[in-house]
């Protein structure tokens, strides 16, 4: 899988087939996508960015390639050694997806076999984990922090907080999980610094996205005034001025380069 030229791994790609954690997903496959960029032969370690895609018009029929696009997994910008992970979702019916498979751990799993496969007879650790979803893939990477044993320093959500549906149960459900992780996040400022960002379009995710913000908002404001603004680089909540489609494909790359970047909309 990959090509090793004088002292680092040459940044690459692969997809691979019958992933063991996908196995209960009904879909095409291959159902696992895995992209780097250069990694030191000599590194013991490496940074891992998980990317939960949304719905798709082809349904059950969607090749993963599809989401690998619009994915935002654009490692180009980035300068640690990253491994970025693109699982295919368990198609429900209609377009709709979800990913059962990574709840109660299944998302520590499907990393610790990523990156196995990436290494090979190697022993590499996770350093630093980023976890991210686009659209109907957004609940899910909220669900799936919640059973995971290792959390996420950075969490991007791409228009993808809808809520749950009101007729099931509490519309803003998963918000305490936001906000447990989030208040042991901060508390590890500065020594390992994190990041949430969140981009919505209002009439798509706003209500669950707003009530993120109002959450966020209390935990920036109970420390020092200089530590708050700080942190508010890399913790914030903010309107996209892009569509829906194309929002994991702007921002992505963007704060895989750097998750204090402040997004231009006038250059999109």
């Amino acid at each position: 899988m990959r090509d090793v030229s004088g002292e680092s791994v040459r940044p690459g790609e692969a997809y691979i087939s019958d992933t063991p954690v996908l196995r209960g997903h009904a879909g095409t496959q291959p159902d696992l996508f895995l992209r780097w960029n250069e990694v030191p032969a000599s590194a013991d370690a490496i940074d891992v960015a998980v990317h939960l895609h949304g719905f798709s018009q082809q349904g059950v029929a969607m090749p993963l390639a599809e989401k690998v696009v619009r994915s935002g997994l654009d490692l180009s910008g980035r300068t640690r050694p990253t491994l970025a992970i693109l699982p295919r979702g368990n198609w429900i019916r209609h377009t709709w997806y979800d990913f059962p498979a990574l709840l109660d751990g299944g998302i520590d799993r499907l990393v610790d076999y990523a990156v196995e496969r990436f290494a090979g007879a190697r022993e590499l650790t996770v350093d630093r984990f980023i976890l991210s979803g686009h659209s109907g893939g957004g609940m899910p990477a909220i669900d799936a922090i919640a059973g995971a044993r290792r959390p996420p320093d950075e969490l991007f959500v791409f228009d993808g907080l809808y809520g749950r549906d009101p007729r099931a149960g509490d519309p803003l459900q998963g918000i305490e999980v936001i906000d447990a992780w989030l208040g042991e996040r901060i508390r590890r400022e500065p020594d390992r610094a994190g990041a949430l960002r969140v981009v919505y379009i209002e009439r798509q995710t706003g209500p669950f996205s707003r009530e993120v913000a109002a959450l966020l908002a209390r935990h920036l404001a109970v420390l020092a005034p200089d530590v708050a603004t700080s942190l508010a680089r890399r913790y914030r909540v903010e309107h996209s001025a892009v569509p829906h489609a194309y929002v994991a494909a702007i921002c992505g790359p963007q704060l895989l380069a750097g998750p204090d970047t402040k997004f231009d909309w006038s250059r999109v």
